[in-house]
């Protein structure tokens, strides 16, 4: 009797491959779409192709290691971190030659040097840096602008809300959100005991939600700092990633596909949509900047394109040499172009069309 073999979904269209020299640290695509910058562990970045993959260029950015990289929202601005208590701003020339613009030392202090993350304002005004419990807003210039100090010790993760001035911040005992406009203002605290380890903010700012440590996902809603806890998960759900219209959050912490309803009867009181696919945990998410489209990455090396939330299937699949790093969208509209780094150091540009 014949037998029925079930056959693999369709693969995604590779476009290229860079070997890096390192594990990558952090990765990231220009506001314009024209280029891809991937910084590895040991403090080199590369600069390829947005459109082709093509690498144009590499430098070493930090001797001591990188730990972070932001592009600005709207200038051909790099900025990058480390392990040597520098932030570095970079422009990048049309002819994608890159030089070092301004170099911005935040502490001598060997003991507490790491500068672990970066994020430009959304009208890009301002730059802001976390080493340890400080936070540091940094103008374009390399000014000094203001510095706060977390009250819970070391900074887990910097947010800035949408289309404002505001800055969230999270680590041990919750998220203090700060008017970086006015230095006389109080910082708005909203506690929660124990340690937050990522933070996320939904386009319409009307909700925050951060990743704990103790395998939950908690969030408050704005202004009213309502709030409640989504718990369970077998790992970690640092993965926080929003759909564009705020209805959805989708979460890492387990193999599953983890969707949240954010619509006026949820998520409080109703179970998340939950789809199987992934063998192994979820370790990166991320929206497409135009459409409904997703895509996820697990620690086999698995990577799902999604179509639209809901969607029992992935539509394509690709498969890469160790566990997923990063996923980030082309900011093209109409462009389906997706960047992944695993955990060997290979950065890859997928067109999601089948191959």
């Amino acid at each position: 009797m014949p037998q029925l073999i079930a056959k693999g979904l369709p693969k995604a269209r590779l476009l290229s491959q860079t070997v890096l020299s390192e594990s990558s640290a952090d990765m990231g695509w220009s506001s314009c779409g024209s280029w891809l910058a991937a910084v590895t562990t040991s403090g080199v970045v590369h600069l390829v192709d947005g459109e082709t993959g093509a690498q144009h260029t590499e430098w070493l950015a930090h001797e001591n290691g990188a730990l972070a990289l932001c592009w600005h929202p709207r200038l051909p601005l790099l900025a990058s971190s480390g392990q040597d208590g520098h932030v570095r701003l970079w422009h990048v020339a049309p002819d994608h030659s890159c030089a070092l613009l301004i170099d911005i030392p935040l502490t001598e202090d060997p003991a507490n040097n790491w500068i672990e993350h970066l994020s430009w304002r959304p009208d890009g005004a301002q730059l802001a840096a976390a080493c340890g419990k400080k936070i540091h807003l940094l103008a374009l210039d390399g000014t000094r602008e203001g510095e706060y100090t977390f009250p819970g010790g070391t900074v887990g993760a910097l947010c800035w809300r949408p289309k404002g001035a505001q800055l969230a911040a999270a680590g041990y005992g919750g998220i203090r959100v700060y008017n970086v406009l006015d230095r006389n203002s109080r910082s708005q605290a909203l506690k929660w005991k124990g340690s937050l380890l990522s933070l996320n903010w939904s386009p319409d700012a009307q909700v925050i939600a951060a990743g704990c440590q103790d395998n939950s996902v908690h969030f408050w809603r704005l202004p009213k700092l309502s709030d409640a806890m989504m718990s369970g998960f077998t790992y970690k759900p640092v993965q926080l990633s929003w759909s564009k219209n705020s209805r959805w959050l989708l979460t890492g912490g387990s193999s599953q596909l983890i969707l949240w309803s954010f619509d006026k009867k949820g998520p409080e009181g109703k179970p998340p949509v939950t789809v199987d696919f992934h063998q192994e945990a979820i370790c990166a998410i991320d929206f497409a900047n135009s459409g409904q489209m997703l895509a996820t990455g697990c620690r086999a090396g698995k990577i799902a394109f999604w179509n639209q939330v809901g969607d029992s299937t992935p539509a394509l699949e690709a498969q890469l040499d160790s566990r997923v790093e990063q996923l980030a969208w082309s900011p093209r509209k109409n462009v389906k172009r997706l960047a992944s780094t695993s955990r060997h150091g290979t950065l890859s540009l997928w067109e999601a069309i089948a191959a």
